[in-house]
């Protein structure tokens, strides 16, 4: 019998960094998508965007689903979903800058510098998950070594030999002498 992991992956295979990264920026997403979802006045109002309270809502689905995404096995897109919605959350936050409040037009600038500051870290952590998971790398998977037998084809061959079809599954015979 083969254990589990909490991961879903197998126990005797260590996760790389990128996916270490992966899974704990799909955290980051659920904290993010908590903030979009319960509080998004004050979100608008910190950043200048009053009146966008439903896109910020909707970038909170968008986050759950990313972070479901990055949590699984196959982190990498996910990730890359997780780089597209920062594209999003830049476009978005620009607005601000256009603020007549000066406090809201500099939270936008920094928020504007976190943003892209994730925007590369997701692109790196996704474009390292991406190539990790990529037979264009130069290794070939070699299934020369495999039969498809689950005890291989040796004790295959010859294992029907003395197989008699079921009664129930022989066509009759008036049917048979036709084929």
């Amino acid at each position: 019998m083969t254990s589990s992991t909490l991961s879903g992956g197998r126990p005797d295979q260590s996760m790389t960094t990128s996916l270490r990264a992966a899974r704990l920026l799909g955290w980051a997403s659920f904290g993010l998508a908590a903030a979009f979802l319960i509080a998004p006045k004050r979100i608008t109002r910190t950043f200048g965007l009053e009146g966008k309270e439903t896109l910020v809502r909707a970038f909170g689905a968008q986050e759950i689903l990313a972070g479901t995404g990055a949590l699984s096995v196959d982190a990498g897109p996910a990730m890359w979903s997780r780089a597209g919605g920062d594209l999003i959350h830049l476009a978005t936050l620009a607005t601000g800058l256009r603020s007549d409040d000066a406090e809201q037009r500099r939270n936008a600038a920094i928020g504007l510098a976190a943003i892209a500051g994730f925007l590369l870290i997701d692109s790196l952590v996704a474009s390292k998950l991406t190539s990790e998971r990529s037979r264009a790398k130069g290794e070939a998977r070699d299934f020369s070594g495999r039969s498809g037998f689950p005890r291989g084809a040796a004790q295959a061959r010859g294992a029907a030999r003395d197989f008699e079809t079921p009664r129930d599954y022989q066509a009759a015979p008036a049917l048979a002498d036709a084929l």
